[in-house]
């Protein structure tokens, strides 16, 4: 097998893999309270760094696995590959949660989203008036969260932008280039 065909078939498999950990991780949270995703403001950063790490050691993985040497292509294109899987099951998954598994989903986190920004404005002191202006600005939570064709297609669209830069990072860090040996001792003559 060359070398693209088992750096593509390895980046499927740890795509799989670390989608399946995002469906367990989201319905983990969904079970302990299904709005905790949409309020709590620290938990996307938690989640975020946690799949940074699982890319990296994925990446490494794939690296070790091809021989321990890869370019910045090879390993942008893993990363490209494992980003399409984990953006593609992200919208499939949000999909079936909020039609299939709990439709009322997006009322709910679009009440708790907006007491949460209600209450954080009435902490900074602002006025009545400036956070119900403020919340007309922000427009309907609750049609942003609806899992329609064009909000599912903008999630897409975001979740491999932000993964395109993440695995442009992540492999401008990880490329490995193979040491170059000269030789340089004359061949002998028997």
């Amino acid at each position: 097998m060359d070398k693209s065909t088992l750096i593509t078939k390895l980046s499927l498999k740890y795509g799989f893999i670390l989608a399946a950990v995002s469906i367990v991780i989201s319905l983990t949270l969904y079970f302990i309270n299904p709005v905790m995703l949409y309020t709590n403001f620290a938990l996307p950063f938690i989640i975020l760094i946690i799949f940074i790490a699982l890319l990296v050691f994925s990446g490494i993985s794939i690296r070790k696995e091809i021989g321990g040497y890869w370019t910045f292509g090879e390993a942008f294109k893993s990363f490209l590959i494992i980003a399409l899987i984990l953006a593609i099951t992200s919208v499939l998954y949000n999909v079936i949660l909020m039609t299939l598994i709990d439709p009322d989903l997006p009322a709910k986190a679009a009440a708790a989203i907006e007491e949460s920004q209600r209450s954080m404005m009435e902490k900074f002191g602002m006025a009545s008036e400036q956070i119900d202006e403020a919340m007309a600005k922000a427009g309907n939570m609750q049609e942003k969260l609806t899992p329609t064709f064009k909000n599912s297609f903008t999630s897409f669209g975001v979740s491999i932008a932000m993964y395109g830069v993440l695995a442009l990072i992540l492999a401008a860090i990880l490329k490995k280039k193979a040491p170059v040996v000269f030789n340089t001792m004359p061949e002998q003559e028997a």
